[in-house]
């Protein structure tokens, strides 16, 4: 069984350096170019199943997959991105300014850290991989099956199935639009590709 897990593309707050958590952002421009590009891709796969966090960038993806190779979309909230709570919508630099002892946690060990009225990584990471383990418990070992959710979601499952301690959280990263693609022998479950954006590179070469 293969599942691609597919991080949505680009919104106007990705851009502007915006935390995005659960704030419900649409794709811009430059992110349904990306989502057409992985629909396109998404022909190749010869998917049997889609399911999709229900926010409107990842359902935007989904759609266009969707669209393509006519797979319809099942929907899962506990595949939806970290709760920020009030850290939704500022930048970086607003963190560092307003939450200095938070932003030093965060950046030295993030698995100390709660969003204040938010998440923990352990608790996205405990409802999203319970959302990957039911997924893959409902699936036949011949399926493709794929999966659009978010950046901290993604990581998390990957943390979980890779053992990596979620202290070492940023030692892994993922781009907008990525593919990740993950394949379970029936023993075990194998990394065969992490963050590909090959896919995009055509488009990439139109935007500059």
């Amino acid at each position: 069984m293969k599942i691609l897990l597919v991080r949505h593309g680009e919104t106007d707050w990705n851009n502007s350096g915006k935390f995005q958590g659960q704030v419900d952002v649409s794709l811009n421009n430059t992110g349904i170019a990306q989502a057409r590009a992985t629909a396109r891709l998404a022909l190749t796969w010869d998917l049997t199943a889609l399911y999709s966090s229900p926010s409107s960038r990842t359902l935007e993806v989904s759609s266009y997959i969707s669209q393509f190779t006519g797979i319809q979309i099942k929907t899962d909230p506990r595949l939806m991105e970290l709760n920020l709570g009030l850290l939704e919508g500022i930048t970086g630099q607003d963190m560092r300014d307003k939450w200095s002892a938070l932003w030093n946690n965060w950046r030295k060990d993030p698995s100390s850290v709660t969003m204040p009225e938010g998440e923990s990584l352990f608790d996205l990471q405990e409802r999203a991989w319970a959302a990957f383990v039911d997924i893959h418990n409902n699936h036949y070992q011949t399926d493709t099956v794929a999966i659009v959710s978010h950046n901290f979601t993604i990581r998390c499952i990957c943390t979980k199935l890779l053992e990596i301690p979620m202290s070492n959280y940023h030692c892994l990263s993922l781009d907008l639009g990525s593919i990740t693609t993950l394949e379970n022998t029936g023993l075990t479950w194998k990394l065969l590709t992490y963050n590909s954006v090959a896919h995009l590179s055509q488009l990439n070469r139109k935007l500059l």
